[in-house]
């Protein structure tokens, strides 16, 4: 029979089905980085000769445009039919920009490449743009470049038809692939790879964009599947069968909601925020016939909302250290219906600070009233709904780290800046009842004002999306109970450090990852303690990533007893939980009595027994 353990405490284990089967850590590494591919032409073999290549994209008023490009032995490089430049020497990325040759519209890239005489031929190109009030994109050499060994007239074009021809065929990625390894790099000796990393961190591909699309949300369930979240489409069930580090099965778990922008993996079930049957809402997805067939076909409305699924809708949800379901909501979007009266924040006022307001003259949540953003949470049941926090714009992500306290990532509004009523995006210390001070228009509270409480860390400029704390074990000390925070727009993941200070915390910040492109929406630690991270967002390339550690780590922790559970790897998520469940399940009648003489005996450290 099932058995269910709700939490009232991070000490409680949380609900679980008893006695699922233990997830596998990945044994080999997965080498794909995402970085531009070496290509050239299918049925060439060691022929060489000459190729001619293209890439056609769309851009809106493109702002940036860069192209690193190397070929052995020879290239020409056309934009839009302009001739843009030329090289001859494979080991130097030669760096084009090509700003000045984009147009709003359709583009194309055309590559003229040549390797006189036998031996190996290739090509690579990593093509980065960005439009305005966009993140960085990536058009780089790859299987989805055209190619053909014929001069066609006007080939470089933008009119010209090409889907008669062949796609290009890839031989590796940039800085990996024989005979040319590492050897090609920029002019200025800098390192040509896409992402720029601490020391002893590297990022490795896991899923492609071919099989995912654009994502937007993540989640790991029991036994370490993902759970992702395709842009406007269904939520997707993406399995490592054979726990050998690649995600090779990738299909839609449900075909009732979309567009979810929030995924919780919770007793066999899966909570997502999405569009559905009836609407926006917070849905509980189900396996009715328990078959783990990686189709959840039962749907049933939790939560409504009001407003709709867009980018200030409903947003994130986690499972709370009470046992409550915790849902971010955005400034456009609210409950369906009024929240219980027992609701830790239940009063706000407008409380503007001049008369007459000023709002955004571009329209931007005019008329739009306190509290904003709020959190609010649902019990398990859906019976009871209250109110948790609200004054914040338009929060992605949140998150409990093991002492259970909450924390959003709130965004700015772009458009202000050098106003003075501007304000940063902000990491918030979410506490029941706070208030912080978001007003439309010019009306925002300063965050030292007494009724509004402050952030506890400003980052400037950008979109802040996805929200983890790292609480495993494979990472250095030094970053175990950090929270990492993703930035769309400027394509950073930031490394938050956080200690306890005056009834609140004191933080520091610095950037972990940042990458050209790093359209990076969502992240969470997986059950091997590596930290994945998927992109998409606004119709850019989608994949899935993981930050993996390969310096020193020093010994790692030996768990006994009780200790099995209290000091579970990654206490809130649902592998962990699974795994606690097991270690109950294996105590049986001496699990209470441990569990009782932990929290009683003094000497034993406070985590483990609060």
């Amino acid at each position: 029979m099932d058995r269910l353990l709700w939490p009232r405490r991070w000490l409680a284990p949380l609900a679980l089905l008893a006695l699922l089967p233990a997830w596998a850590a990945a044994q080999r590494p997965v080498q794909e980085s995402g970085e531009a591919q070496w290509i050239w032409r299918p049925g060439a073999g060691q022929a060489g000769g000459t190729a001619f290549f293209r890439k056609a994209f769309f851009i809106r008023q493109p702002v940036y445009g860069q192209i690193d490009i190397t070929a052995d032995q020879r290239y020409e490089l056309y934009v839009n039919g302009r001739r843009v430049g030329s090289g001859g020497n494979w080991r130097v990325l030669d760096r084009h920009e090509i700003k000045p040759y984009l147009v709003s519209g359709r583009n194309v890239i055309a590559v003229r490449a040549e390797k006189p005489g036998a031996g190996p031929a290739g090509l690579v190109a990593r093509v980065i743009l960005r439009s305005a009030g966009g993140t960085f994109v990536s058009h780089s050499t790859d299987v989805t470049w055209r190619c053909t060994d014929r001069e066609l007239p006007r080939w470089n074009g933008v009119n010209l038809d090409d889907s008669s021809w062949p796609g290009a065929v890839a031989l590796g990625e940039l800085g990996r692939t024989a005979p040319w390894h590492n050897n090609a790099r920029p002019a200025d000796g800098s390192a040509p790879g896409r992402f720029k990393l601490l020391a002893n961190f590297h990022v490795e591909r896991v899923v492609g964009p071919q099989q995912t699309g654009s994502l937007i949300a993540m989640a790991f369930d029991e036994w370490g599947n993902i759970i992702a979240s395709r842009e406007g489409g269904h939520p997707l069930l993406i399995e490592d069968r054979d726990s050998d580090g690649r995600w090779e099965s990738v299909k839609r778990l449900n075909d009732k909601v979309k567009n979810c922008q929030g995924i919780l993996p919770l007793n066999r079930e899966v909570y997502v925020v999405g569009d559905g049957p009836e609407g926006a809402a917070l849905y509980r997805l189900t396996d009715e016939d328990r078959d783990r067939d990686g189709v959840a076909e039962t749907v049933e409305v939790m939560l409504k909302f009001k407003g709709g699924m867009g980018e200030h809708g409903p947003h994130a949800l986690t499972l709370g250290p009470d046992g409550w379901i915790y849902v971010l909501i955005g400034n456009h979007a609210g409950l369906h219906s009024a929240p219980a009266a027992t609701s830790p924040y239940r009063h706000s006022y407008e409380g503007d600070l001049i008369q007459p307001k000023y709002e955004d003259p571009g329209g931007h949540a005019v008329g739009i009233k306190a509290p904003g953003g709020v959190v609010a949470r649902i019990t398990l049941d859906g019976k009871h709904v209250e109110t948790v926090a609200g004054g914040l714009r338009n929060p992605y992500d949140i998150c409990f780290n093991r002492d259970g306290e909450l924390f959003t990532y709130d965004s700015d509004m772009e458009w202000d800046e050098g106003a003075p009523w501007y304000r940063a995006t902000r990491l918030m210390h979410v506490v029941p009842g706070g208030e912080y001070g978001w007003r439309s228009g010019w009306s925002k509270w300063p965050a030292y004002y007494h009724d509004s409480l402050p952030p506890l860390l400003e980052t400037g400029r950008g979109s802040p999306t996805g929200l983890e704390v790292y609480d495993h074990t494979k990472f250095p000390a030094e970053y175990r109970g950090a929270l990492f925070l993703c930035d769309w727009t400027l394509g950073r993941i930031f490394c938050i450090k956080a200690q306890p200070a005056y009834g609140t915390y004191k933080a520091t910040s610095e950037v972990f990852l940042e990458g050209k492109p790093l359209n990076v929406t969502d992240l969470a630690v997986g059950p091997d303690g590596w930290l994945y991270f998927c992109t998409g967002g606004r119709g850019t390339e989608g994949g899935i990533y993981r930050v993996v550690y390969t310096g020193p780590i020093g010994p790692q922790p030996k768990l006994a007893g009780i200790g099995r559970a209290v000091r579970q790897p990654q206490f809130n998520s649902a592998f962990a939980r699974d795994k606690i469940a097991t270690v109950q399940e294996q105590m049986g009648k001496d699990w209470d009595r441990q569990l009782t003489n932990l929290v009683h005996d003094p000497d034993a450290q406070i985590a483990d027994r609060v």
